[in-house]
């Protein structure tokens, strides 16, 4: 009799251990089986899982958990860097917007402007463009993220662009008196609108006419 209630406590035992600690024995093996990312390398793959989670779900469907599993890391590397999801969607929009951006080229400026203004758009023409829609809707409901757009996104790429301008008038290229934020607002504002109403950003031959049609008439020493 002793000997059959150590056998099934025996086996109770092995039992217990193959179903209460699955769930455990699972998260484990998933754990190890991640790939162990760190430094630029772990953030690179945060943001790109930012940028497509934006894209497939918009802002509202963004969550730490969904980014982290995409990105194969545990959600406290996330939580670790980024305080909220703001600061995570801010944070990854600027990194590719980053990635894209060419410096404006004075050797002709018509080219430089147009060239410029081709890069940002083909940037918005792929995920990162469908990234930027998916956050469109929630500017509107998110305040936050509205004003971390602008002060991370928009102004840094108005004031680059102004600066620019500013260089290109002191080489004597351009109307000095022209410079001025509302000019360096337009190329972003016209890129934008196209996004916004069109759906898309806008074609070669669209960028090419914006630029002869406003910006060299407003920038260009007259002859």
């Amino acid at each position: 009799m002793c000997s059959n209630f150590v056998l099934m406590n025996g086996i109770v035992l092995y039992m217990s251990r193959l179903t209460t600690p699955a769930k455990e024995r699972n998260r484990s093996l998933d754990e190890s089986c991640v790939l162990r990312r760190r430094g630029d390398s772990l953030v690179t793959a945060i943001f790109q899982a930012t940028i497509e989670t934006l894209a497939q779900e918009g802002y509202s469907g963004l969550t730490f958990e969904g980014v982290a599993h995409l990105a194969h890391t545990g959600k406290a590397s996330l939580y670790r860097r980024w305080h909220s999801k703001v600061d995570l969607v801010i944070d990854a929009l600027e990194f590719e917007l980053n990635r894209c951006e060419i410096p404006l080229d004075f050797t002709d400026l018509r080219s430089g402007l147009i060239s410029k203004m081709s890069s940002m758009s083909e940037s918005f023409s792929g995920v990162l463009g469908k990234a930027m829609a998916g956050c469109f809707s929630a500017f509107q409901r998110e305040p936050k993220l509205a004003q971390a757009a602008e002060a991370q996104i928009i102004n840094p790429r108005k004031a680059q662009l102004l600066n620019s301008l500013k260089l290109a008038a002191d080489a004597g290229l351009i109307k000095s008196e022209a410079i001025s934020p509302v000019i360096a607002n337009l190329p972003i504002a016209f890129v934008m609108q196209s996004i916004t109403f069109e759906g898309r950003p806008p074609n070669q031959v669209e960028i090419e006419n914006f630029i002869d049609d406003v910006m060299m008439p407003l920038l260009v020493t007259a002859n």
